[in-house]
Order: C-alpha cells, then sequence, then structure tokens
C-alpha cells in the first residue's frame, strides 16, 4: 500500500499464516537502512521465511521504519523521506528501475564515449537468448585478440561484422 496523497509510511502486507504465534521475538527480525529493508522469520512451522529488498525505489527513513505482527501476517512501515517542496515523495512502485548503487553520472558518460556502445552491448548480452550470448561473446573475444577486421580490408576494424552484421549471424537473413 503505498498509501494516500502526502502519506508518512508505505506499507508491506507479508501473508504468513500463524506467524502471530511467534509475537515479536527474536525469531522476526526486520533491519532498516536508508536504501533497503531485510525481514527476516525463523523457525515458523519448521521454515524460515526472508524478503530482502536493496534497491527501493525512494529512499526511506531508517529511524521511523517499523514492523508489526499480525495473526497471520506481517506489515512492514517503511518511513517515506520528505521531498524538495515539504510533502511525502509518492512512489510508483517497490523497487527501483536501476540499482541506484551502480549509476553513472551524464559527465561521466559524455566523456567516454564507448561506454554507451558497451552498455548497449551488454544490455543485448543481458536480456539476449543463448544464442545471442554466444555470438556477442565470440565477437568480443576476437575483438580482444585482434582477429577481428583482420580478414576485410576497408571495413574499419569492423571486419567480422561486414555484409550486414555477418559477425552476428545475420548476414544472410537465413535464420529468420
Amino acid at each position: 500500500d503505498a498509501g494516500s496523497y502526502n502519506s508518512a509510511f508505505l506499507t508491506l502486507y507479508i501473508n504468513l499464516p500463524g506467524v502471530g504465534k511467534l509475537k515479536k521475538t527474536d525469531k522476526i527480525t526486520c533491519d532498516f537502512t536508508a536504501t533497503s529493508f531485510d525481514l527476516i522469520v525463523r523457525d515458523l512451522d519448521g521454515k524460515s521465511y526472508r524478503l530482502f529488498n536493496n534497491n527501493l525505489e525512494k529512499n526511506i527513513n531508517p529511524e521511523v521504519c517499523k514492523f508489526v505482527v499480525k495473526a497471520e501476517k506481517v506489515l512492514v512501515k517503511l518511513g517515506k523521506v520528505k521531498g524538495e517542496y515539504g510533502s511525502y515523495d509518492s512512489w510508483q512502485g517497490l523497487s527501483g528501475k536501476k540499482d541506484k548503487n551502480k549509476k553513472e553520472t551524464k559527465a561521466a558518460k559524455k566523456d567516454d564515449p564507448s561506454a554507451s556502445i558497451m552498455g548497449m552491448m551488454k544490455d543485448m548480452y543481458d536480456s539476449g537468448d543463448d544464442k545471442m550470448k554466444k555470438m556477442i561473446g565470440e565477437t568480443m573475444m576476437k575483438q580482444r585478440n585482434g582477429e577481428l577486421g583482420k580478414d576485410m580490408p576497408g571495413s574499419g576494424g569492423m571486419g567480422g561484422m561486414g555484409g550486414g552484421m555477418g559477425g552476428m549471424g545475420m548476414d544472410g537473413f537465413g535464420d529468420m
């Protein structure tokens, strides 16, 4: 529950049948930081449960965060941080789109123009199927070994990719 407009908390409802019998003992803990929370329920009918998120959409105030144990569920109340205009920020989701710890500044990207190309290749590799990963991996290995571009003069170092991205298996579009 993201809360109503200008609400101080974002509340998570975690259904765990029978969790109320553990009450707030050392078997249920929740640790909060400005960017994460870690809920652990130990030994509930012989099982342990964990809900961990270290990529929240927005920062939280760990000082006011809390958790409440009910009969059949645990409520995790994340304290919102006030925005620049004095009201609490509105949340669209629980997790951010990108990891806050790995954000790059725009200035750093402008300093290294090849970083955007490498980022695109990494995204293609991460989201691609096994065949795509194999093709990108082989092309990267050829590039490192200096084999890419030797077989086609005048290709500007892209010899393995000539004729419509041949290095990517798309030279004759026969596989499509």
